[in-house]
């Protein structure tokens, strides 16, 4: 672990600090040191009180434990607060090259640069520049990821206004106050999607101290507020319901399919939309039976995933000649599924969230009771998948397919109702 010390090496009273990087590398420990262009005392108060001797502060007063003169403290506090900044664009940079670049010049280089920045590479002090900044730095981030950001930074611009008089949001404003205002402002929103938006400027955040930004520590320690999302699932009756539907228009039997195959796999949109014949090989089990599997990749986990295909799922691919259904987007396969719920009647009135998603891709969420097929939306395959095989197969074969790494996370999948849970325990008895 590298770390950065001070030191006063001059004999004049006024000098400037030295930095000292120290790091091991190969098991060796490695020492580099430079000037760090930080005066304790700037030409200015030097020629206003040439008493002023930044030695003397350094040696006596920086780390003294009980001062009383306000002069002194503003100067402890202004001194620290470059010098940690120093501190910060140094390990920064350090952790963005091979140890064995570390020297002299490149030290001298940075500090250069952190007092003469270029202005391309300029930090943002901004919070909607500074979105633009972190996903810049940040290029390797997920597709989901980077859209995530770049919806808030979306939403930001349109309530601007209302987060800020000026419109113009500095990041070393973002602190409680901020946080109730945003709260206030998205009300309409559903209150975990707000906790999510306040948890992603929170990472800006911890971004932008870690690049030596002013920002507030109360927002670095902001807790989030989540409330347990209710949600349905379809049993396997109201599967074979869904499987059984006739005199479906061709784009609802379609997405009928697709509905099918997505609570016989358990897994997301953005994934078994890609299916194709080609992924399909068959193996041979331990019983001898010739056993069809779908190859693939998740999207969102980039795990490799082999799993089994149900007779159900090989029949509707079979009265395609082998094909999966048409693929559609997330937005009309949510629409099309609630069409097809509400022709198969499924019109028990339930307590979930009802999304509506809108053509600029933003969601709102309510809660309430409403008729079960308006509470379908394309996630409702994977968290039946897991419901419906929670207490029927092992847990670890069905987090295997559903790609889930803890059993907490998993667990946020199950939707049973404590009667049902106990009447699966009395089967044991």
């Amino acid at each position: 672990m590298a770390t950065i010390k001070y030191y006063y090496r001059s004999t004049k009273e006024n000098a400037a600090l030295t930095v000292r990087l120290t790091f091991r590398h190969n098991t060796t420990d490695c020492v580099i040191g430079a000037n760090s262009n930080i005066m304790i005392y700037n030409r200015q108060e030097i020629s206003k009180n040439t008493a002023l001797s930044g030695k003397f502060y350094w040696e006596k007063q920086h780390n003294a434990q009980r001062l009383k003169d306000i002069d002194v403290i503003n100067k402890r506090s202004e001194l620290s607060t470059i010098l940690n900044r120093l501190e910060n664009h140094i390990l920064s940079s350090f952790e963005h090259i091979n140890p064995e670049q570390a020297n002299k010049e490149w030290l001298e280089g940075v500090i250069n640069d952190f007092h003469h920045p270029n202005k391309e590479n300029e930090i943002p002090n901004t919070l909607i520049e500074f979105i633009d900044y972190y996903l810049k730095m940040n290029s390797n981030l997920k597709q989901g990821t980077t859209k995530k950001f770049t919806t808030l930074k979306n939403k930001i611009i349109n309530r601007k206004s209302k987060l800020s008089k000026s419109g113009i949001i500095l990041l070393k404003d973002i602190d409680d106050n901020f946080k109730i205002k945003y709260h206030e402002i998205f009300s309409n929103y559903n209150i975990n999607t707000v906790s999510r938006d306040l948890t992603n400027i929170k990472t800006l955040l911890k971004f932008a101290d870690k690049k030596g930004k002013t920002v507030s520590k109360e927002a670095l320690n902001w807790k989030m507020k989540i409330e347990k999302t209710p949600f349905i699932y379809l049993n396997n009756d109201e599967i074979a319901t869904l499987n059984n539907l006739t005199d479906l228009p061709e784009h609802l039997e379609n997405a009928r399919d697709w509905l099918v195959i997505s609570c016989l796999c358990g897994q997301r949109v953005s994934d078994f939309m890609r299916f194709k014949k080609s992924m399909i090989r068959y193996v041979t089990n331990n019983k001898g039976k010739e056993v069809p599997l779908i190859e693939f990749t998740q999207i969102k986990t980039q795990t490799i995933m082999a799993i089994p295909l149900e007779d159900t799922i090989m029949n509707i691919l079979e009265k395609r000649n082998g094909d999966f259904p048409r693929p559609i987007s997330s937005q009309k396969y949510n629409d099309y599924i609630k069409e097809v719920c509400r022709k198969a009647k499924f019109n028990d009135i339930e307590y979930g969230a009802k999304v509506t998603i809108y053509e600029d891709g933003s969601k709102r969420t309510e809660k309430g009771d409403f008729e079960k097929w308006e509470l379908v939306t394309s996630h409702i395959g994977r968290r039946s998948y897991a419901t419906n095989n929670f207490d029927k197969k092992p847990l670890r074969l069905i987090m295997n397919v559903t790609g889930h790494t803890t059993e907490k996370m998993f667990l946020n999948y199950i939707q049973k109702k404590q009667t049902d849970l106990a009447l699966t325990l009395a089967d044991y008895f």
